[in-house]
This record gives structure tokens, C-alpha cells and sequence, in this order.
């Protein structure tokens, strides 16, 4: 009976403990082959990056949408490859998998991995080959928890690491191909890595991040279920509508009880629902209702029902008429965004569909009212865009209209749709708006739009919706674009239509517009207002006009002022239709008097300037504004773009200006091109209207506009009437030229006080405290010379304003004792009489940096010798230099602006701190100021010498068998050159940093001295030197540049010396500018032998035959872990992991080789062995 009771608890506990699997993303999307941040990185099958780590990320909300609870035990986790390949042949890697629970909600690279593993669980480690724990075929790759470590879930997120490191030696092709991994796009970093061809560094920072969470499958068990569940709060995704039609909701608990033994069933008004049972669950709501769901615990058996939450009903359909949409309320637009309760529908694709724009959305259309308004994109299937839904009266007629423009092409098929749902299903067609033979409106954002109206009376009462259907029959048509949509009552009358507005003056504009047919029986309404505010039914008209009249003259208007206009007609007992409109104009500008200026600053380019106007009497382009920046033109400007086609033709007008006959006026303007290559043309011209008829009085002709640069010419004229005149700029190039500029154009009565013009203040004059500025003297100089005022703010002089200079009876003037590096505003005018003189004529310059060009030691430059010597370019008329040093930035704690005197190299006296970072400045100085801004700039200091950068300090080097067997790893770092005169290198003469070894020579008089590469090191290149004799006193016996095997480091064999002899050894680094570590050893073949003297019996393992040809046999393989076959300089030629009695070594070259075996218990036995 026990057992029997044992039995069933045992298996209680496993349907309690069952084990759930659930999947993270849709895995939308495939990731490129060799994607840093891959779960495991593979390019291709032959590619040589052999080591990966990367770092995935599942975040708070990846775990908790898929139902992850705190406290479950992760069993394993898997990645989706899409690929079907494997290892290949005897190749295997090592993979290591940690789990860590953190806070995380992305990823950023920065963090070493030995940081960002501290504190994970090391989830599964194994060895990955074609036949063990790696599936061949596409699919999940699942790496099930093989450790003795348990995971622990405790919510929140889960960051997974994942190394990837090769076992052993691989051979090509090293997989079957590219590893690739399904994924999804995420808004945040949760995947990042990096790959390499060597070994990565658990000090690595450097990691590429991705924005995507890779598909993942997590196997868990959630913590059993006992007592009392809590079925936590009910919440749902909406609870009610402002539309008509049913809507979506989802339910789910709020903080209940989970776990395995835990189940669900929802409940509705009407009871239990029938496959309600997990613990969410969606429905659509198409009346009142509430809902709750009952949690029970099957450890326990005890049901608790959440707390109900009640939805509403959808909203009554609108009722209300007239409705209007015009989509300019709408905050965001985009694909699939519609105002709330429109809908969309058909198409090819999400990107087919009717979406919200602006008019930056495409070329060939933009809003009717704007900035917002539905377009749709070449339907190949027919797409439908769907109103809120209308209740609907049966009897009542009821007009809908809305406003289309098109591209201009042909092939486009379009219909007005009514129903009593938003679906093209049982849908009836009202009306054909376009067909495919027709060429639709539009083209290069055209605003031309069409107005559709189409009257429906609905047979039946009821709620009813309206839909627009785009389609296309060819491949010509792109975008069509959908405005201000309308439904009312049909009037008893139409409105106008075609409205017009005509000589529009300062104070008033005439109306015009299209009757309708038949035409209302009582006139029109007029309604006008500065406000583009449509009226209403109710709103009161600003002015009415008889039957037949289709006209109305609006006065008493504001000048330079838009206005908005609508028209309807009055059909008589109280009834009237919808307004037409709104047409909008601008009323003229009033004259103005001189002084007349216009610098183009007030526009938002292209736009023109109030009370301005422009023609293009030709078939070239027309005049806008633009910012050149350029070509003289610092700010805006009034542009000519060229035409490539046609030539030029564009009048450009001013405001009305007041003139008086027999007065002299002058008009001043600016202009210029952006080419030395194009040519420009330009008349200049005024008239009693703007109008190139009226353009009879010329001023100025250019004809040979081609400097790229901007000149400022004038012209005096004097009109023969009093009157109103205008003046007009004609661009009249010839086509395919370029930009043609004009600015700061201003008209005033002519001056009896001309000023200077062409100010300029060379650049060759400026200096660090001084500067020539010169002019060009108007035609007759003034009498009382020239007034200059200058200062470091641009706030200009007025004619009050006591000059800084004056009385100046030449056209140029040098200023002195200005401040370095600062910008001034100079201004110079003509002073013909103590109550007469010129306008203020300015130029801008800045004064030279006071700062010497410092040229040594270079910026951040580092090994800089303690006792450093400073460089650098003189600085014309300065009386000497100061040096300030620190250690830290802004510091003098070493020297504060210490007098050079007047020199430009200086060496530190007394020596610096090693390998010590220092800052420093350099400052000019005169008999007035010091030089201000100077840059502070760093170097570092050389590390201290090595103890053997001298020959006295030799290293002495143990001689081995091999290179490798003693070999030293050596630095050059901190080495200075030597003070040897007899430490000669003749294989090279070029070398630095030398640093020294001794060795003695072994018994047999033959050594061979080598150095060899560092990884990640900057030595890259040695010379080496070997000498008989001592230090001061060295006779060179050996010299070599390049011959190591190892890139371009040295060696050198030496036989028939005496054994017991010391030589001294020198190494010089090729490079200058370089430091870093080497190898260096010493070694002689007869030394090899030694290696089989010491051995631990239990390993004493024989080879044979030796010497041999292809195969070489281990007597004993048993507790033969790897095999190392290294050759006589020490390198290692080939590793064999888990060998068998056999080795295969025919691919090795003749000669000697140590068959290095590393036992099963650690210890090591090496033999040497002879290739034939």
C-alpha cells in the first residue's frame, strides 16, 4: 500500500513539475551570413574567424508575454538556424553558454566580458563536432542545461552569453557553410558580438551591437501550484469605442497565480465561454458585457474568480450632419494611420493601403487643405479607404463629396462605395469617378483638385458607411492623393462653384463665381474673413447679392493682407446650400517712401518678401530667395536657379516707392554669381507698375556677370513725374548657365555726401594686433576726409555716433594695438562738412592668433624623453615666449609661464617623471599682452629603461634545444640608443632602442641566436648583433637583419666557437617610432637530447620506427591525450587531439621534429624523432 501511495505522489509531482516550452519572437527575418552578434558566428564554410562571443538579451516584456514566471528553472534554450549545415570532417569548437538574470533593457558595448559574465551561471558547456550536440539539418539548436548548475529564473530579464572557441587544429572546409539565425526587429540593442581569427580576449570591450532579439525557445519549470490561487485583477486592452462597429479587447490577469497546476476558464454575462481557458484571452465586443476568469489550483482543487471588468457597447454611429474631415487635426500620419474610426482595407501589401501624409510624402501631389491629407500608392489590388459609420434616415437624400488629385498619368480606376459595414463585401458602387482611359489630374505637387459629389437615399434606415476604391490597369499611374471629405444633407439648392477673385488692390478685390444649375432663386451669400475658419449653416454673411448676379466687390480691406472668401446660394424660404470655398487672396501693398531697403532677411526661403512681386516673361525659371553662404553672400538673397532648357527671363519687383519729380535718388544693390566658368545677365530698370511692359526707365545693364564673387554697384536717376514707380531686377541669361544672386538693395534720395566704397582690409596686412584697411574714394572726395569707427560688437554707428578715427585724408589707414584672434566690425563714411556725411560703409575682419605654431613635441605624443626639447615657428614682432607645464590639464605645477626670452627651441633643464603624461602651453608675448587661447597640448614621457638597455646590464639567456624551449619575451620599451662606440651592426645600419642578452656557448661551440614576434605587439622588424669581447671593448662576430622564418625579425648561427665563452648580444629595433615585446632565445640541436632525461616512468612511451617516413607508432596510446609535433626552431607544426596508435606525418618536410605527448594525468613526455 505504500509503495502504491509513493507511486501516486511520484506521479502527482511530475504533472505538477511538468516542464513548458515556450517560443520568444516570430522570427520574422533572417540574419546575413557572419553577422556580429549571431549566436554563433559562421560566415562560411571556409572562413578563418574560428572564435565568437556574443550576448543576447531577453528583456522583462520578452519573458512576461510569454509567460515566464519568477521562479521558474530554465532546463534549455535554443536558437532557430535557417541553414542547413554542420561541422565538418574531424573539426571541433568548444561551446560555453552562461545565463545571468539582470535589469537590462538593451545592450551597449563598452564592458569587458570578464565584467559582464561575473556573477552567471555557466548553463552548458560541451564540444561541438559533426556527430555531437549540433543538428545538421535548419532548425532549433537547443543546448539543454548540462552542468550541475540549476537557473534560476527571478525575474525581470535574462542576458545569455555565448563563447564559441575552436578544439584543437582545424582543417578546411571547416563547416558545411554560414550559420544563419532567425530574428526580429527591435527598438533596442539585444544582440551584440564580435568575431576574430585568434583567440578574443576576456578583457575585450569592443562589441557590435544589434537591434534584434533572435527567435529563442526556453524550457522551463514553473514552480508547482498549492493553496488558495490568486486570480489577481481582470485588465483589458480597451473597454470601450467611439466608433460604431464591434471592436477587439483582450483580457488577461493582473499579479495571479502561476505555475504548473494552474488553470483557467473565462466567464461572460452569459456564463462560462467555451475555450476560454488560458489566462488570456480575446474576444470582440458588440455590446455591453463584463468578464472574469476562474483560477484554480489542481495541488489544491480551490477555484477564486478575478475581479470583473465591464465593457461598453460601440458608440452610436454619427448622426449629426453636416460631417466634415479634413485629416489636418491628425498628430501623426503614416502607413496605416487613419483619423479614429476610419478604416482600410484590400491592396497587395501594408504598403498598398490608402496612409496619411503631408505634403512632403511624394512629388506629384500635395494636401488640399492643408499640411495633411490620405493618398494611395499604385493598387495594383484594389484598395479601399472606409468612413466612420453614418446613421442613415430612409427617404432622406443625403449628398457625400470629397476633394481627388492625381499624377497626371493614366491607367487609374476609381469608384464612390456605400454599405452597412467597413468591407468591400455586398458593397454597392454609387459612382465611376475615374477610369483607367482618363488623365487624372496632378503631377509635381499639384494641388488641382477635382470635387466629387455623389447624393445617396438609403431605402431602409440604418447605419451605413462610405468607401473610396483605387485601382490600377497599367504601370504608369504612382500616387493619388484624397481631401476634405463631406456628408450633409442634400441641399434644396447647389452651391457655385468656380470661384475668382480680380483686381485686387490695397483696400479691395472683386468676386466672382459660376452659378449652379438650375441657379438659386434669392442670389448668394458672401462670406469673407482673414481667418481661414470655414463658416457654418448658422453663420451670418458678410454681404448678399440678387438673383443673376454672380459678382461682388469687397472693399475697405487692410493692404498687404490675406483674405478668405466663401460663396453660397440662397434658394429661398430659409434654405441655403453648403458654402463654396475657400478662395484666398492678398490685397496689394500700399506705396512707400524712401528711404526704400530690401535685404531679403524677413523670408523663410524660397518665399518672396511682402509687397514684392515677380514675372517670368520667358520659359526659364523665375526668381526665388536662397541662403548662398557663399560667393560673398552671407545670409539670404534673392536667387535666379538656372534653367538647363530654356533661358532666362524672370523680373523681379519692389514695393511701390513714392518719387518726386526733380529730385535725384540713388538706387544701391548687390549682386554676383557662384561660377567663373557660367555667365550671367542682369537689367536693372523702373516703371509706373510692376510689369516688364512698364520696365521703360533703365538703370543698369551686366552683361558679364562671371567672378563668383559679389559687387555693389549704384546708380543716380531722377524722375521726370511725381508718381508711384517700381523697380524691377530682369535676369536674362542664356540657358544651361547658373546662379544668379541679388541682395540689399535699398533706394534713397542721392546723398550730397557720397560715401567710400569697396572696403577692404587685406588679408596680407593682417596681423596679431594690427591691420591695413582700405577703400576706393567716391568721384568727388570729400572735404573733410574720412571718419572711421570700429569695435568688437556689430551694433553699427549711426550719423551721431563720435568716430574712433577721423579727419583721414587718404584712402587707407592702418590700426593698431588691436587684441589677437578677435573679430571687429569697421565701418568707414566721407565727412564733406560738419553737417553733411555719408552713410556708414562697413567690412568685418579678425586679427591673427598671437599663439607660435608649436612644432615639437607633436600633440599626445608619447616615449618623449624626460628632459623633452620644445620647437616651434617665430612669431613676427613678439618679444619673446612663456611655457607653462602641468600634470593634469590647465596645470603649472612643473613651470608657470616661465620666460623663454625671444628663442624658438628650448630644452627642459631639469628631467621629467618616466612615463608620466604632461600638459603644456606656449605663449607669445609683446611689450602689451601675452598671447590669450593658446592650445594646450600633452605628451607622455618614455617608460624608464629596461635594465639591460645597456651592454653592462645583459640579460643572460639560457641556451635550449629549441627556440621555444627557453625562449625570453623581451621589451624594448624605455630603451635608449647605445653609447658603445664598438656595438657596430654592419648587416643594417639602421636601428634604435637596443637592448642586451649574454649567453655562454655549450659544449658542442654551435649556437644559434633568434628572435621572434609577439602577438598584438608593435615590433615588428629587429636587428641583431652578436659580439665576442666586453662591453666597450666589442668585437663583432655575428650580424643579421631578416632571416628569422618569423616575419622580418633576425637570426643568427654561430659554429666552432669555444665552448665556456661569453658572447654579448644586441637587438635593435628596425623602427624608430615604435615599441614593444619580442622574443629572443638561444639554442643549439645538441641540447635537445636533454629533454628525454627527465620522465615519469609510468609514461615511458616509445616511437618507432625512427627514423620513419609517413607513419609514425605510439607503443602506447592509452593514456595519450594530445599529441604536439614542434620543429627544431620551435615551431609548432602540427597538434593532434584524442590520437590513435598511428600518427600521420607524411606532409611533414625532412629533418628533426619533438613528438611532444601530453598524458591524461597532466604530466608531459617529449621524444625526438627524425623525418626521412
Amino acid at each position: 500500500m505504500k509503495k502504491l501511495l509513493l507511486m501516486c505522489l511520484m506521479f502527482l509531482y511530475a504533472g505538477i513539475m511538468a516542464q513548458t516550452t515556450v517560443t520568444i519572437g516570430s522570427g520574422a527575418s533572417t540574419a546575413s551570413a557572419g553577422t556580429n552578434g549571431d549566436p554563433i558566428y559562421r560566415s562560411s564554410g571556409t572562413s578563418s574567424f574560428h572564435h565568437s562571443k556574443s550576448i543576447q538579451l531577453l528583456t522583462a516584456a520578452d519573458l512576461s508575454g510569454a509567460s515566464v514566471v519568477p521562479g521558474a528553472t530554465i532546463n534549455s534554450i535554443a536558437y532557430n538556424k535557417s541553414t542547413a549545415f554542420n561541422v565538418s570532417g574531424s573539426n571541433a569548437w568548444t561551446l560555453n553558454v552562461y545565463l545571468k538574470n539582470s535589469t537590462a533593457t538593451a545592450l551597449a558595448s563598452g564592458t569587458a566580458w570578464s565584467t559582464m559574465i561575473g556573477g552567471a551561471t555557466l548553463f552548458y558547456s560541451a564540444t561541438i563536432n559533426s556527430t555531437n550536440n549540433f543538428p545538421a539539418a535548419a532548425g532549433w539548436v537547443t543546448f539543454n542545461n548540462n552542468t550541475s548548475n540549476t537557473f534560476s529564473y527571478t525575474g525581470g530579464a535574462i542576458e545569455v552569453y555565448i563563447e564559441w572557441v575552436p578544439s584543437g587544429t582545424l582543417a578546411t572546409p571547416f563547416t558545411g557553410g554560414a550559420f544563419q539565425w532567425l530574428y526580429d526587429t527591435t527598438t533596442t540593442a539585444q544582440a551584440m558580438g564580435t568575431s576574430a581569427s585568434t583567440a578574443i580576449a576576456a578583457t575585450t570591450t569592443s562589441y557590435t551591437t544589434q537591434t534584434r532579439r533572435y527567435q529563442t525557445q526556453l524550457t522551463y519549470t514553473a514552480t508547482a501550484c498549492s493553496g488558495a490561487p490568486n486570480p489577481g485583477n481582470t485588465l483589458a486592452t480597451a473597454t470601450s469605442t467611439p466608433c460604431s462597429s464591434p471592436y477587439s479587447t483582450t483580457l488577461s490577469l493582473q499579479n495571479s497565480t502561476v505555475g504548473s497546476g494552474v488553470s483557467y476558464q473565462w466567464y461572460n454575462n452569459a456564463g462560462a465561454i467555451a475555450g476560454a481557458t488560458t489566462s488570456t484571452y480575446t474576444t470582440t465586443v458588440s455590446a455591453a458585457n463584463s468578464f472574469y476568469c476562474a483560477v484554480t489550483c489542481s495541488g489544491s482543487g480551490i477555484t477564486t474568480n478575478s475581479t470583473p471588468v465591464a465593457v461598453s457597447a460601440p458608440a452610436a454611429a454619427i448622426s449629426t450632419f453636416p460631417w466634415t474631415e479634413n485629416f489636418d487635426g491628425m498628430t501623426t500620419v503614416g502607413n496605416g494611420i487613419t483619423p479614429s474610426c476610419w478604416a482600410t482595407s484590400g491592396g497587395l501589401s501594408s504598403s498598398y493601403l490608402f496612409t496619411s501624409q503631408t505634403a512632403s510624402g511624394n512629388t506629384y501631389n500635395d494636401p488640399k487643405s492643408a499640411p495633411n491629407y490620405m493618398t494611395i500608392y499604385y493598387p495594383t489590388t484594389a484598395a479601399y479607404l472606409w468612413t466612420p459609420s453614418f446613421n442613415l434616415t430612409a427617404g432622406q437624400s443625403y449628398d457625400f463629396s470629397f476633394y481627388w488629385v492625381g499624377d497626371g498619368l493614366t491607367g487609374w480606376q476609381n469608384e464612390v462605395l456605400v454599405n452597412n459595414a467597413q468591407s468591400s463585401t455586398g458593397a454597392t458602387s454609387l459612382s465611376t469617378f475615374l477610369t483607367s482611359t482618363q488623365t487624372a489630374t496632378g503631377g509635381s505637387n499639384s494641388t488641382n483638385y477635382t470635387k466629387v459629389t455623389v447624393t445617396y437615399v438609403p431605402t431602409t434606415s440604418g447605419v451605413y458607411t462610405f468607401g473610396i476604391k483605387a485601382y490600377v490597369t497599367s504601370t504608369a499611374p504612382y500616387y493619388m492623393g484624397f481631401d476634405d471629405f463631406k456628408l450633409e444633407l442634400t441641399p434644396a439648392c447647389t452651391e457655385p462653384t468656380v470661384l475668382t477673385s480680380s483686381a485686387i488692390t490695397a483696400s479691395g478685390a472683386t468676386i466672382s463665381w459660376t452659378a449652379p444649375t438650375p441657379a438659386p432663386a434669392n442670389g448668394y451669400n458672401i462670406y469673407y474673413s482673414t481667418t481661414n475658419t470655414a463658416p457654418t449653416a448658422t453663420t451670418t454673411p458678410s454681404a448678399t447679392v440678387a438673383a443673376g448676379v454672380t459678382t461682388y466687390n469687397i472693399s475697405g480691406l487692410t493692404s498687404n493682407t490675406t483674405y478668405y472668401v466663401w460663396v453660397r446660394s440662397n434658394c429661398g424660404s430659409g434654405s441655403t446650400s453648403s458654402w463654396a470655398g475657400p478662395l484666398s487672396f492678398t490685397t496689394a501693398c500700399t506705396s512707400t517712401n524712401v528711404p526704400y531697403t530690401q535685404d531679403f532677411e524677413s523670408v523663410t526661403t524660397p518665399a518672396l518678401p511682402s509687397c514684392t512681386s515677380i514675372e517670368n516673361a520667358g520659359t526659364g525659371n523665375n526668381w526665388t530667395t536662397s541662403s548662398p553662404a557663399a560667393y560673398g553672400f552671407t545670409t539670404k538673397a534673392l536667387t535666379y536657379l538656372y534653367n538647363s532648357l530654356n533661358a532666362a527671363n524672370a523680373w523681379f519687383y519692389t514695393q511701390g516707392i513714392n518719387l518726386t519729380a526733380g529730385v535725384s535718388y540713388r538706387i544701391k544693390y548687390t549682386y554676383g554669381n557662384n561660377s567663373t566658368t557660367y555667365v550671367e545677365k542682369l537689367k536693372v530698370a523702373y516703371g509706373t507698375s510692376a510689369s516688364s511692359a512698364s520696365m521703360t526707365n533703365a538703370l543698369a545693364d551686366h552683361t558679364n556677370i562671371n567672378t563668383a564673387t559679389a559687387a555693389t554697384n549704384f546708380v543716380d536717376f531722377t524722375p521726370a513725374a511725381s508718381g508711384v514707380y517700381y523697380f524691377g531686377f530682369n535676369a536674362y541669361s542664356a540657358a544651361d548657365q547658373y546662379n544668379l544672386y541679388v541682395d540689399d538693395i535699398s533706394i534713397v534720395v542721392t546723398p550730397t555726401c557720397s560715401e567710400p566704397s569697396a572696403v577692404t582690409v587685406p588679408a596680407a596686412t593682417l596681423a596679431y594686433n594690427s591691420a591695413v584697411v582700405n577703400w576706393t574714394a567716391p568721384a568727388t572726395a570729400p572735404a573733410n576726409g574720412y571718419d572711421v569707427y570700429y569695435s568688437t560688437t556689430n551694433t553699427a554707428p549711426t550719423a551721431t555716433t563720435t568716430p574712433t578715427l577721423s579727419g583721414l585724408t587718404a584712402a587707407t589707414t592702418t590700426l593698431s594695438n588691436l587684441t589677437p584672434s578677435t573679430t571687429y566690425y569697421l565701418w568707414v563714411r566721407s565727412n564733406c562738412s560738419a553737417s553733411d556725411q555719408s552713410i556708414w560703409v562697413p567690412v568685418t575682419f579678425t586679427t591673427k592668433s598671437f599663439c607660435p605654431t608649436v612644432t615639437a613635441p607633436s600633440a599626445a605624443a608619447t616615449n618623449v624623453s624626460v628632459t623633452p626639447t620644445f620647437t616651434w615657428t617665430a612669431v613676427t614682432g613678439v618679444s619673446g615666449y612663456k611655457l607653462s607645464i602641468g600634470t593634469s590639464a590647465g596645470a603649472t605645477n612643473i613651470m608657470n609661464a616661465q620666460d623663454l626670452g625671444n628663442v624658438t627651441t628650448y630644452t627642459l633643464p631639469t628631467a621629467l617623471s618616466y612615463n608620466t603624461t604632461y600638459y603644456y602651453t606656449l605663449n607669445a608675448y609683446d611689450a602689451t599682452s601675452t598671447s590669450p587661447g593658446c592650445t594646450e597640448r600633452s605628451f607622455t614621457t618614455a617608460p624608464p629603461p629596461p635594465a639591460n638597455d645597456d651592454c653592462s646590464g645583459a640579460i643572460a639567456l639560457t641556451p635550449g634545444g629549441t627556440f621555444a624551449q627557453n625562449a625570453v619575451t623581451a621589451t624594448n620599451s624605455g630603451a635608449t640608443a647605445t653609447s658603445d662606440a664598438t656595438a657596430t651592426h654592419s648587416c643594417q645600419t639602421t636601428g634604435y632602442r637596443d637592448v642586451w642578452y649574454s649567453v655562454v656557448v655549450p659544449a658542442s661551440g654551435n649556437i644559434t641566436i633568434e628572435t621572434q614576434s609577439v602577438s598584438g605587439s608593435n615590433v615588428t622588424d629587429t636587428v641583431l648583433g652578436v659580439y665576442s669581447g666586453s662591453c666597450g671593448a666589442l668585437t663583432q662576430i655575428g650580424c643579421d637583419d631578416d632571416s628569422s622564418a618569423d616575419g622580418n625579425f633576425s637570426l643568427v648561427s654561430l659554429t666552432g666557437l669555444t665552448p665556456g665563452s661569453t658572447l654579448m648580444i644586441g637587438v635593435w629595433n628596425y623602427s624608430s617610432s615604435t615599441t614593444g615585446q619580442f622574443k629572443v632565445s638561444a639554442y643549439d640541436a645538441s641540447l635537445v637530447l636533454a629533454t628525454n632525461e627527465v620522465k615519469d616512468a609510468k609514461n615511458n612511451i616509445k616511437v618507432y620506427p625512427n627514423p620513419f617516413s609517413e607513419v609514425l607508432n605510439i607503443s602506447d596510446v592509452a593514456n595519450v591525450k594530445n599529441v604536439l609535433v614542434t620543429d627544431i626552431a620551435g615551431r609548432l607544426v602540427k597538434t593532434i587531439a584524442n590520437p590513435t596508435s598511428e600518427l600521420h606525418l607524411g606532409e611533414l618536410k625532412q629533418g628533426m621534429y619533438l613528438v611532444t605527448l601530453e598524458m591524461k594525468d597532466g604530466s608531459k613526455q617529449t621524444i625526438k624523432t627524425i623525418k626521412k
